[in-house]
C-alpha cells in the first residue's frame, strides 16, 4: 500500500526505490535527495518532498520504543535539519556523518520509513492514523476492511513503478493483478485445508507439522519466499533470579542447543533452517559471528551445571512463556529479530 524512499533488495542491499538520485556531500553530513518524477498519492495527489520530510519525522519519533526504529532516532540525535528544498528535493543535514542512510531509509524491519501525504504523517506519532491514503502500487480498499478477518487491495493504476527487474522490496513493482485478499484463518489446520480446497490461493506460513501434507499434493507448490526468515529467541528476564546473575545467562547459553530446538521444531528435515551464531540472519550483508563462540562445538552441560550453581541458583520454578497464537512460532516461543 505504501511505497518506502529506498528498499532492500534479495541480498538485503538498499536501492533506491521512491529516490531517483541522492547526493552526499565529501565530509557525509549533508545528504540530498531527488524523487522520482510522477509519484502519486492514491488520492491523485503528487507526492512532495514535503511528505517525505513528514514522514520521515514521524518514522524517526518513534525509535526508543518497543518495536520502534531506533536507527531514525540516531539520525534525529545528530540532525542539524531535515527540510524540503523543491517538489521533489529535501536535504538531511548532519552533525555527525551516518554512511547507513540508505539502509535506516529503506529497511524491512517494522517500523519501516513509508511515505504519507504531509497532513496525516502530521498525527502524533504515537497515535494510530485516521485516514488511509497510500503511495505504492496497491490500494487499501477500507470499506471492506474487516479487522482481524479481511483487508482488500486494488491495484493503483496511477502508481509509476522503477523500470528495473523486482528483486524482492526494490527494484519495480509491476502488478500482474487486479485485486489482493488477505483473510485471516488463525487455526493451521482450518488455513492449509482452505488452500488444498481451492478456497485461498496462498499461505504466508505453514505450520512445519502439516508440511510434508502440502508437497503431497500435485497441485500445490511449496517453497522459502524469505531468505531471511523468523529468529527464534529465548530472552531472559535479567530484573529477577536467577537470570539477574550473568552466570546463570551464560549457563543457559552453555548448554542450550539451536539444533535440537529447531529439530523439535521442524522435524527431521534440515532445508528450512540454519543455525544462528550472530544476531543477524546468516547469508545477509550484516552477519557476523562476532561474540558468538558459546554456540559453536559440542553443548557443555557440565561446565553448565558449575556455573549455575556458582551464580546461588538452588532449583527455584522458572517460569518459559511461548507464544502459541501465531502460526509459524508454535512451540518456537516468541519471535524475535
Amino acid at each position: 500500500m505504501w511505497d518506502t524512499l529506498y528498499g532492500v533488495d534479495s541480498t538485503l542491499t538498499p536501492r533506491r526505490q521512491m529516490v531517483e538520485a541522492e547526493e552526499v556531500s565529501v565530509d557525509g553530513l549533508t545528504w540530498t535527495f531527488r524523487l522520482r518524477p510522477g509519484l502519486k498519492f492514491h488520492d491523485g495527489e503528487p507526492i512532495r518532498a514535503l511528505d517525505a520530510v513528514a514522514s520521515i519525522n514521524r518514522w524517526a519519533a518513534r525509535g526508543g520504543v518497543v518495536g520502534g526504529d531506533r536507527m531514525g532516532r540516531m539520525i534525529k540525535a545528530i540532525e542539524n535539519e531535515l527540510i524540503a528544498i523543491d517538489d521533489r528535493t529535501f536535504r538531511w543535514a548532519l552533525k555527525k556523518a551516518f554512511p547507513k542512510m540508505p539502509l535506516a531509509l529503506g529497511k524491512l524491519f517494522v517500523p519501516c520509513c513509508f511515505v504519507m501525504p504531509a497532513r496525516i504523517a502530521a498525527t502524533d506519532p504515537f497515535r494510530q492514523i485516521s485516514e488511509y491514503v497510500g503511495s505504492g502500487p496497491m490500494r487499501f480498499v477500507r470499506n471492506e476492511w474487516v479487522p482481524g478477518a479481511k483487508a482488500a487491495f486494488e491495484k493503483f493504476a496511477g502508481y509509476v513503478p522503477r523500470q528495473e527487474p523486482p528483486s524482492w522490496l526494490a527494484g519495480g513493482k509491476n502488478i500482474v493483478v487486479d485485486r489482493i485478499e488477505w483473510i485471516t484463518i488463525p487455526d493451521p489446520a482450518t488455513a492449509v485445508a482452505a488452500l488444498q480446497n481451492g478456497e485461498v490461493d496462498w499461505l504466508a506460513d505453514v505450520l512445519p507439522d502439516l508440511l510434508p501434507l502440502l508437497r503431497k499434493n500435485r497441485n500445490l507448490v511449496t517453497a522459502i519466499n524469505d531468505p531471511v526468515g523468523y529468529a527464534g529467541a529465548l530472552v531472559m528476564n535479567n530484573l529477577f533470579p536467577p537470570f539477574n546473575d550473568v552466570r546463570a545467562r551464560g549457563a543457559i547459553l552453555m548448554a542450550l542447543s539451536q539444533e535440537d530446538y529447531m529439530r523439535a521444531y521442524v522435524g527431521d528435515d534440515d532445508s528450512p533452517w540454519k543455525p544462528l551464531r550472530g544476531y543477524f540472519a546468516p547469508g545477509t550483508p550484516l552477519y557476523t559471528e562476532e561474540g558468538g563462540d558459546i554456540f559453536k562445538g559440542p553443548r557443555n552441560v557440565e561446565a553448565a551445571k558449575r556455573l549455575l550453581a556458582d551464580s546461588g541458583y538452588a532449583g527455584e520454578p522458572i517460569t518459559l512463556m511461548a507464544a502459541q497464537d501465531p502460526c509459524p512460532h508454535q512451540g518456537l516461543g516468541r519471535p524475535h529479530r
